[in-house]
């Protein structure tokens, strides 16, 4: 094996760490998002907001490793292919990590917790969200298409659940009407994790592309 190319390999293992690490980090901060959302525990909000800067730190070292090998060992397709997608796919963690933070700024700006039964859907659209990680983080180590294909197929029910809670929400805001910023902020809440939903599609897509070198669209 060429020298460039054993320097190549090892700067792209050095990405896959950095990218395992925050797959990690990003699915901590959903976890905890939700756990924030089920305890309305402000202490903790806070925490993940914090911690935050721990994820952008990550995403700019995975960029910059990324770009490091581009610019100085001019990588040929496959891995120049490799290489823009971990840049990209470093970027969607990063903004799945911005929307933990966003539920947990709702959480901060709610006097008091949504109703039980809007808060359990809430909570299982959530554990839906971190399924779908999950299972697109297995797809983008072993680079496995079909398991890319199933993480974004999941994004269907996501949306669904998301039309099923903004309709428990407004049910709920008839009867009550002057507790219309618990009713917002559970939609902002809802709506983040919709968003979840969509950028792991897009790391689906990306995983996918480094596969087969094809773009596709998913959903």
């Amino acid at each position: 094996m060429p020298p460039q190319t054993q320097m190549i390999d090892r700067r792209e293992s050095t990405v896959r760490k950095l990218i395992a690490e925050l797959f990690d980090a990003t699915d901590k901060a959903v976890k905890d998002a939700l756990q924030c959302v089920k305890d309305h525990d402000m202490q903790l909000a806070q925490t993940i907001i914090d911690d935050d800067a721990v994820i952008n730190a990550l995403h700019h070292s995975i960029e910059g490793e990324c770009v490091a090998v581009i610019a100085r060992m001019q990588p040929m397709a496959g891995d120049l292919r490799e290489l823009l997608s971990d840049i990209q796919i470093a970027a969607e963690l990063e903004r799945i990590a911005d929307y933990a933070c966003s539920m947990v700024n709702n959480v901060q700006q709610m006097k008091q917790p949504a109703t039980a039964e809007i808060t359990d859907a809430v909570l299982e659209l959530g554990g839906s969200c971190r399924t779908m990680l999950g299972i697109v983080r297995q797809a983008y180590e072993t680079r496995d298409i079909q398991l890319a294909r199933d993480a974004a197929a999941m994004d269907n029910a996501v949306d669904e659940g998301e039309q099923d809670i903004i309709k428990q929400v407004f049910a709920w805001q008839k009867e009550h009407p002057d507790d219309f910023m618990i009713s917002t902020h559970a939609l902002w809440i809802t709506h983040s994790m919709e968003r979840i939903g969509d950028r792991v599609t897009n790391i689906a897509e990306r995983v996918i592309y480094i596969a087969t070198s094809k773009t596709v669209k998913l959903n």
